[in-house]
């Protein structure tokens, strides 16, 4: 005992197996893979064992499970694993063998009749051998990123079309939600992440309620003398929320089951007795209340549901049942491990899911039965499909629920998109109507395509196929990119003509490249929705433009290369002039140059330099009459000044206005220099505000704001 003591994992449960034989068993099983040395798949190893040991498996199926990697990759050998374990965990391994078949059922052409048989044959001889490879599939999908995306669309597509319900058929809930839930999340991303953000968003509010219940219901059934083994909150798995919402056609807020209580008790009698407690404290919606005590689900499944309207208003579900219910819900076919023991007795639902795989077994030898034999195990075992046909006789094959609109995307894009109605069978019919085997299927289509939005809802229900919704969501997602682009290029041409910029010679996808995007087009959409300031891309395009302007040199720009004493003025923070002059600097009224423009330095007689915007028609002036007295200049990077600017202004007069334009400014921390507003013919207001600002980026966010005041018509910058 204290040999085994010493090897024992984390993952193992020892009251499991009180046994010497079963942990004797383990414990060679363990010794035998640790001779592997470091063996690479211990991780595997581990999740695979711990699954195992919930399900509450027997010393036989766990010791395979510890086996399994190392067997798989060739470290240990049936024979060593017969001679130092037994002869039993050998023959597991060849029935879960012949199961090989079960990873391509999908596809015809690869499922040989034979190999069909042998697999449902081993399914009936020895159900461990399922319960091992619905676990190993678990452990696949917990680790699906590692595989690439095509490889897990395709690994997610067999999770839920053969494992998942395969599981369900047995009655495995326990694997049966993570199978579920980890395809969903591959194949419908979005939906789960949008319900899984929508639990973790009420999960508090949900947690203070249920807690509120337990303790009403709990006081309760201990003054009726119910004996109560559990009770406690629960939350529905993402996939059957998923669900509810397509086949009820719900949004999630209205679905009555997030808020749930479920009860486990003694004994049948005491089910009916919780009940009657339970429906009176609430008001029971009757229509929601299903006895699966009396009427068990096919693969054995009993509780009672009952929905009711709970303290608040607010919906609630409560689900009673035995702890030994509780057990084969949750374990299902797995929980019967020891049913090859002589003398042992099963339940009716057991031996219906043993019965159900030998029925399958009939017609052997007769290769016509092949495909019945095929088709029957895909109808009973896994989800239904159904298969419409076109109006040309083509069979498309859709998944349970699909409707005309699913029929119409599979058939090719451009029809979806167009569609516009629908008839079954020569009928017209809604696009949301569900498609039965047999039903012949016609498209009715406009001229250009027009998905509606709605098409995405899953409550609405107008598609069912993750593959056709791709579809849509596609389309969407390029409408909204061109809108995108068309939004973004009126947004900086307005941008960069009111900062007075000129695109000339502008190569965009430079400007684009310096934002790590690739080409325009990528600009223009981030400028239109928002990711991407327009101001810093106007910024950007004027320097782009400044690199592309290649003037002759003029006699001013020479003389302003020729070294001479620095200037020492108080303008030096906020600009350079190449060489200097020791001269006071000075902004020129006439055009107010403010950072980035390109700007001049002109000699003054008397007053120093001026520092002009090079556009600046009087600057172009003066050069030409006095270009010995023109200096280069440029703005200082770490230029902290203020300089003034002008803004035009053109308001509706009323009582505060002034107020209002004057608050504006004052909040960005500025002043008024001067304020030069009349009424004019019309009575309105009109005229000119000096500001000072820091830069051109301030003036901007100045004009907009002013822009955004009530009964002001126009604001724009007044240029030389």
């Amino acid at each position: 005992m204290n040999d085994f003591n010493s090897v024992q994992p984390d993952w193992l449960d020892l009251e499991i197996y009180p046994s010497v034989e079963a942990k004797d068993l383990l414990l060679r099983a363990l010794r035998l893979v640790s001779n592997c040395g470091e063996y690479k798949k211990q991780e595997n190893q581990a999740v695979l064992c711990r699954l195992l040991c919930e399900l509450h498996s027997d010393s036989v199926l766990l010791c395979a499970g510890i086996l399994f990697y190392a067997r798989l990759d060739e470290k240990i050998s049936d024979e060593e694993i017969k001679e130092e374990c037994s002869v039993e965990v050998v023959e597991l391994f060849k029935a879960f063998n012949a199961l090989s078949l079960i990873d391509n059922l999908l596809d015809r052409e690869k499922s040989d009749i034979e190999q069909l048989r042998k697999m449902l044959l081993a399914m009936a001889r020895d159900m461990r051998a399922v319960i091992l490879k619905l676990a190993l599939q678990v452990v696949v999908m917990r680790q699906i990123h590692r595989f690439t995306p095509k490889e897990q669309q395709k690994r997610a597509m067999q999770t839920r079309d053969l494992f998942a319900p395969l599981a369900n058929r047995l009655g495995i809930a326990q694997l049966k939600w993570q199978l579920e839930d980890g395809a969903l999340k591959v194949l419908e991303p979005d939906i789960y992440q949008e319900i899984s953000q929508n639990l973790e968003e009420k999960r508090v509010d949900r947690e203070r309620y249920i807690a509120r219940i337990i303790s009403e219901l709990e006081y309760e059934l201990q003054n009726k003398s119910i004996k109560i083994n559990r009770i406690y909150g629960r939350v529905k798995h993402i996939n059957s929320i998923y669900l509810k919402m397509k086949r009820k056609r719900l949004r999630f807020d209205q679905l009555n089951d997030i808020r749930a209580v479920r009860v486990e008790v003694e004994t049948e009698e005491d089910c009916y007795r919780a009940l009657s407690v339970v429906n009176e404290l609430w008001q029971p919606v009757i229509e929601e209340f299903d006895d699966y005590i009396a009427h068990p689900k096919p693969n054995g499944y009993q509780s009672l549901h009952s929905t009711l309207i709970g303290p608040e208003n607010r919906m609630l579900e409560v689900q009673i049942r035995t702890t030994k219910m509780h057990e084969k819900a949750e374990l299902g076919i797995a929980a019967h491990w020891k049913y090859k023991e002589k003398g042992v007795k099963h339940s009716r639902q057991f031996e219906q899911q043993i019965e159900w795989l030998r029925r399958l077994l009939d017609g052997k030898g007769d290769e016509k039965r092949g495909d019945v034999i095929l088709d029957q195990f895909r109808n009973e075992a896994f989800r239904d499909r159904v298969y419409a046909v076109s109006p040309e006789g083509r069979v498309i094959d859709l998944p349970e629920g699909a409707t005309p609109l699913d029929f119409a995307y599979h058939i090719h894009t451009q029809i979806g998109h167009r569609c516009k109605g629908a008839k079954i069978n020569g009928h017209l019919v809604p696009l949301t109507t569900a498609l039965k085997n047999g039903d012949s299927v016609e498209i009715i289509t406009r001229k250009e395509p027009a998905p509606s939005p709605d098409w995405l809802a899953e409550h609405l229900g107008y598609l069912q196929s993750g593959k056709a919704k791709a579809k849509v969501r596609s389309y969407f997602k390029k409408q909204e990119r061109e809108k995108s682009i068309e939004t973004g290029r009126e947004m900086l041409a307005r941008e960069m003509k009111r900062l007075d910029i000129s695109a000339a010679n502008v190569d965009f996808d430079a400007v684009a490249r310096k934002f790590n995007l690739i080409n325009e087009d990528d600009l223009l959409t981030a400028i239109g929705n928002g990711g991407l300031s327009v101001l810093a891309v106007a910024h950007e395009i004027s320097r782009e433009q400044s690199k592309h302007q290649k003037k002759e040199q003029t006699l001013g720009e020479r003389l302003a290369e020729i070294p001479v004493k620095a200037a020492k003025n108080s303008k030096k923070q906020d600009i350079e002039i190449e060489g200097g002059v020791d001269l006071p600097i000075n902004f020129a009224s006439c055009c107010r140059p403010v950072p980035p423009c390109e700007v001049i330095g002109f000699i003054t007689q008397g007053r120093g330099i001026n520092i002009h915007r090079k556009t600046c028609q009087n600057a172009e002036h003066l050069a030409a009459k006095h270009p010995e007295r023109i200096l280069q200049a440029k703005w200082n990077a770490a230029s902290q000044g203020r300089y003034v600017s002008d803004i035009y202004v053109y308001a509706y007069d009323r009582v505060g206005v002034l107020r209002d334009i004057s608050q504006v400014i004052a909040n960005e921390k500025t002043t008024i220099s001067k304020i030069d507003l009349s009424h004019n013919q019309r009575g309105d207001l009109e005229g000119k505000i000096s500001i000072e600002i820091a830069d051109v980026a301030q003036l901007s966010r100045i004009m907009d704001r002013l822009r955004q005041i009530k009964d002001v018509a126009e604001i724009k910058r007044i240029k030389a």
